[in-house]
């Protein structure tokens, strides 16, 4: 289990290094959580035991449960499931990689309590975000919250989960730069190409922003 955890996670690092100048940072990020995950004792349950952050429809809000005033607090990483927890290195990997993209984030002006979304009763949301209103229409439909913001027909699929009162959405890197486009306009367009780019590398791992009221 060690060695194939190693294994992946070093993988990862060579794919990253396709772009070397944007991926530099968190390459060096990853191979550090490789070499702490090899140090470990290689009983799989000493990684997984400490990772909550894995997909589950029982997690999915519902149209109800979802309603309220959300406030950013910062990114979020999600995996797809305990394989892919154990393959990219578990809840080490997840904290460094959160970091690294709050630094991107930061270069849009989305920072902690500067953004919050509101989802009303009449299946409307409201994102506020540089004392700009971005509007449209939600649904949740199975796992997924449909968001169809204003002008535009084609949906925003992401995948919401509720925890002890946090609300995540999130989804795969062109999910997620679809969402933060939408909500950001042109501004950060650099900045968030190159963490769709930097995310593409990570098989079984979701991306997105992590709200409480």
């Amino acid at each position: 289990m060690k060695a194939n955890i190693l294994k992946t996670v070093v993988v990862s690092v060579m794919l990253l290094g396709v772009n070397v100048s944007a991926n530099a940072q968190l390459s060096d990020i990853l191979g550090k959580v490789a070499s702490s995950v090899s140090s470990k004792s290689g009983n799989s349950g000493s990684v997984l035991g400490k990772v909550a952050d894995i997909v589950s429809s029982k997690l999915v809000p519902t149209s109800k449960q979802i309603q309220g005033t959300w406030v950013y607090q910062r990114p979020a990483v999600v995996f797809q499931s305990k394989n892919a927890v154990a393959s990219l290195g578990g809840a080490a990997a997840s904290a460094k990689i959160e970091d690294k993209l709050q630094v991107y984030f930061s270069k849009v002006g989305m920072t902690k309590g500067k953004m919050s979304i509101t989802f009303n009763s009449d299946k409307t949301f409201c994102v506020n975000f540089k004392n700009k209103k971005v509007t449209g229409t939600y649904a949740i439909t199975g796992n997924n919250v449909q968001l169809t913001f204003k002008g535009r027909k084609k949906p925003c699929s992401l995948t919401p989960q509720l925890d002890n009162g946090s609300l995540v959405i999130v989804g795969d890197a062109t999910k997620l730069k679809d969402f933060l486009q939408n909500v950001a306009g042109s501004v950060g367009t650099k900045e968030l190409a190159t963490v769709s780019s930097l995310m593409k590398s990570f098989n079984g791992m979701l991306i997105g922003v992590r709200f409480s009221k």
